[in-house]
């Protein structure tokens, strides 16, 4: 009897399934539901655009994050959420610049926000290992534990996908992101960078989770104007795909956002 090697085996299997997968169709593609957006994918996919050196990112931090005084905020279901939003975003960005003190910053700010919103000491360890990892300069596994700390974060306050403040969250962290990577994009504009922007997908299924928020938290300044902005937002991302976003809607996107982001800092 003929010996199989388990490569042999795998090779076997993985040729089974692509006998069996039919060609990807963009237009069955539905949305697995909510999770925090990173901007890291697009920080790499601008890098990998242009020259090596083109972006100051520690000046893109300096130019977008925000100051956030976490002992502030006690709106636990819509301030707390969207300031956490922003300062895991603010991380993303810290950690792209290699900046230790910025990352340590965000991280402190993370847990404090993440604290207030009910999750214990022992479950936010992953920022006290972000704090210490990049003071070590270990910026790969900086990389990873910000990413677990977000999926842990995103795990304990999402026990219903479409609570406000899991949704706040996102919106928050998805706009903070989109400031960043608008701001790079406008300084360095090609029809193949603003095209990493590109996220109907996200900005529909947002628009279909506030429209379930209780009228009460709809009437919320800040969660109205994220109603108010998201379908905007829709129409400048809703392009065909590899399409270009103009370089004027680009700055209208970074506009939107920026006036979600300073109300979500703003308003405690």
């Amino acid at each position: 009897m003929k010996a199989f090697t388990l490569s042999s085996l795998l090779c076997f299997a993985a040729t089974l399934c692509a006998e069996d997968k039919a060609a990807f169709d963009i237009n069955k593609a539905e949305s697995a539901g909510l999770g925090l957006p990173t901007p890291y994918d697009k920080f790499l996919a601008i890098d990998m655009a242009l020259p090596k050196g083109k972006v100051q990112w520690s000046k893109a931090y300096i130019d977008i994050a925000q100051n956030v005084d976490p002992d502030k905020f006690s709106d636990k279901q819509v301030g707390i959420p969207m300031a956490l939003g922003v300062r895991i975003a603010d991380g993303v960005m810290a950690v792209k610049a290699k900046d230790a003190a910025k990352v340590k910053q965000c991280a402190e700010d993370i847990e404090k926000l993440a604290k207030k919103m009910g999750i214990g000491d022992d479950q936010l360890r992953r920022a006290r290992d972000v704090r210490d990892a990049s003071q070590r300069g270990e910026w790969l596994k900086v990389f990873m534990d910000l990413a677990f700390l977000q999926q842990d974060i995103m795990n304990l306050i999402s026990k219903k996908k479409d609570a406000p403040e899991t949704v706040l969250l996102v919106v928050a962290g998805w706009m903070q992101g989109a400031r960043y990577t608008g701001h790079v994009i406008t300084e360095n504009y090609s029809a193949e960078l603003s095209n990493i922007l590109r996220e109907p997908k996200l900005a529909e299924a947002l628009i279909a989770a506030v429209k379930k928020f209780p009228p009460d938290v709809q009437k919320n300044d800040q969660v109205a104007r994220v109603i108010e902005s998201l379908p905007k937002i829709l129409t400048i991302l809703n392009v065909p795909l590899n399409a270009p976003i103009a370089k004027e809607k680009v700055a209208e996107l970074e506009s939107i956002a920026t006036a979600i982001v300073e109300a979500a800092v703003l308003k405690k």
